[in-house]
């Protein structure tokens, strides 16, 4: 999905007081948080959120309160008065050529006429594609109803956003039912990404998975340039959080958001060579396992240099392998599996050759491979591998040493083995 460039200038936000609805003693009213784009380094829409205050105190209330649905209205009822709430509001202060996002209650709606947005967007002279209809995963119980309505949607002309993926009870099939548009992260996700490297690359996967299902991935929750940083680097297309704009009435912060998506853009060279040095420093301690390997006159001595580095505490297992990639050595473990199933055999005939630590090794034989983590199906633990192509009495074999894997903290560069 390509999103046009925004040429936003400061004539075109709108400033004006903006409808509110009266009900139960609180004062609703709509707030916009912008999402941007870092391809575009502008603002392409905004998601409309309601916020409340109390008619007798005037202080605001929470959003909890604020989505209390009132005793004579249902659920559906209720969404459509908010949801003709933000709309209102929107044509008083929209940006110029970007998505409105609104939020459908599936919970209030039991069949196609809940709905109602095709009467609103007539009544308030919008297109269909104007709008960005998010669905919150958790919410969805009824099938048939889910795909009826997203049906009636797409021929409304808009467009569908999952919501909150990856919290809860999230279920990758909603993206292949569905098809939306767009699937937003859910913040928790970013969190976890932020507390550990293998929770980064969890995040990458997640983007990967939801971008190649055809679907455009929006990472919402983002507090700091730390995080957003991370955000580019793991491939996300669209950002929404309070380090670019907090959800507002106006959008007369929304060109400070847009130099923080471009500073964010000019700063993450800088964040990938800091990246390449501490690759650069583990790359060479992995060098020194392989210094003593090279050019040994046969598989038996080989193994015996091999056994010696198997001695160091965080090396888990060597074994060679031949060029086809079958194991040709026993397997040598540090590893006493205790109250565990030897379920998978080990030692020589094992097959590795689908592994990237065979492929790789074998595509570059100069080059050492470190694989990602994994869980080893010799011990079913955290580990990685470290593989690189020697020769022994001038036959070809792959050198493997299994690393016990301790996920690194993100918040302390660590560059040991």
């Amino acid at each position: 999905m390509n999103v046009r460039p925004q040429g936003i200038i400061e004539s075109q936000l709108v400033k004006s007081k903006l409808n509110v609805m009266e009900m139960e003693g609180k004062e609703l009213y709509s707030v916009f948080q912008p999402i941007y784009s870092f391809s575009n380094q502008a603002c392409i829409g905004a998601e409309a959120l309601v916020r409340g205050r109390s008619e007798k105190t005037g202080f605001q209330v929470s959003v909890n309160e604020c989505l209390r649905v009132p005793n004579e209205l249902t659920n559906a009822e209720f969404s459509q008065r908010l949801n003709t709430l933000h709309l209102r509001n929107w044509q008083t202060s929209k940006i110029p050529n970007s998505w409105l996002f609104l939020n459908l209650d599936f919970q209030g709606v039991t069949n196609l006429s809940d709905i109602c947005l095709g009467d609103l967007i007539t009544k308030f002279k919008m297109q269909g594609y104007e709008v960005v209809i998010e669905v919150v995963e958790s919410e969805i119980s009824d099938e048939v109803l889910f795909e009826e309505i997203i049906l009636v949607l797409r021929k409304l002309g808009c467009l569908i956003a999952l919501d909150d993926f990856g919290a809860g009870h999230s279920n990758v099939d909603r993206i292949w039912k569905a098809q939306p548009d767009i699937v937003k992260l859910d913040r928790g996700v970013l969190l976890e990404a932020t507390k550990s490297l293998r929770s980064q690359s969890v995040l990458r996967n997640l983007t990967k998975l939801i971008k190649e299902a055809g679907s455009v991935c929006l990472l919402e929750g983002i507090e700091t340039k730390e995080q957003a940083l991370l955000a580019m680097d793991v491939g996300v297309d669209l950002v929404q959080g309070f380090y670019f704009a907090r959800p507002c009435k106006t959008f007369d912060k929304l060109l400070e958001g847009q130099e923080l998506v471009k500073d964010v853009i000019e700063s993450y060279p800088d964040y990938l060579r800091e990246k390449a040095f501490v690759r650069g420093i583990q790359r060479k301690g992995y060098e020194a396992f392989f210094a003593s390997l090279e050019g040994l006159h046969s598989q038996e001595i080989l193994e015996e240099e091999m056994a010696k580095i198997g001695l160091l505490s965080f090396v888990k297992r060597n074994f060679v392998l031949d060029e086809c990639g079958y194991q040709i050595s026993d397997e040598d473990s540090s590893d006493e599996i205790i109250g565990r199933l030897e379920v998978f055999r080990k030692g020589k005939g094992l097959c590795w050759k689908n592994r990237q630590y065979f492929v790789k090794a074998m595509q570059q034989p100069d080059q050492i491979y470190v694989s990602k983590p994994y869980r080893s199906l010799i011990d079913m633990q955290l580990c990685l591998t470290i593989s690189k192509v020697v020769r022994a009495n001038g036959v070809i074999v792959v050198v493997c040493f299994d690393m016990a894997y301790h996920d690194k903290s993100t918040e302390s560069v660590q560059i040991t083995v």
